[in-house]
């Protein structure tokens, strides 16, 4: 599969997975070179030696490959001084909960990284449904193609349905149900 057809993949899934009322809140009120500082500050502090470029202050999609195998996609707001919502995309498990988790600790330095990785973990193995972590007002969605051979997790804002709201749909499959941090996951430590 190539980047386009999983670029179009994550915006469709990632555009519906949250809520189905438009998304109004960026992320983050810092541009995309603030997000790549902060990644390669929690990178250099944890010793990961992973490292993001300097993105451009534009609205859109900006890519890397902190490390093989593995990518971060941020999208911008249409200002470009903001941000809408970060994927990471992973083809190979070397690096993959890292580079998620540095993601997650520079949007959100409170991040309980074990939480996030169980998280993840019980959703690639489908021990949970359609579900999505929200921790700080974010979300995280973790995308399972079957047919594909990657897993990406995306972050956005959590945005609760409002009334009368129709229920939201991840790929279709079904209605999106948020779990809390504090919720069952976190009990299961």
């Amino acid at each position: 599969m190539n980047l386009a057809s999983i670029l179009t993949t994550l915006v469709l899934a990632s555009s519906v997975a949250v809520s189905s009322t438009p998304v109004e809140h960026q992320l983050l009120a810092i541009s995309p070179s603030d997000f790549a500082q902060r990644f390669n500050t929690v990178a250099h502090d944890t010793g990961s030696g992973l490292t993001l470029p300097s993105f451009q202050i534009k609205p859109g999609w900006h890519r890397a490959a902190p490390s093989s195998g593995v990518s971060v996609l941020v999208r911008a707001s249409r200002s470009g001084y903001a941000l809408d919502e970060v994927v990471v995309v992973c083809r190979e498990v070397e690096r993959c909960f890292l580079t998620i988790c540095t993601a997650a600790l520079a949007i959100d330095e409170s991040v309980d990284p074990r939480i996030l990785q169980r998280f993840i973990v019980a959703r690639i193995s489908t021990e949970l449904g359609e579900v999505g972590l929200v921790m700080s007002g974010l979300a995280y969605i973790v995308i399972t193609p079957q047919e594909d051979d990657y897993v990406a997790l995306v972050i956005r804002p959590y945005l609760p349905l409002q009334q009368g709201a129709p229920p939201s749909q991840a790929h279709g499959d079904g209605p999106f149900t948020p779990i809390a941090a504090d919720g069952a996951l976190a009990r299961r430590s």
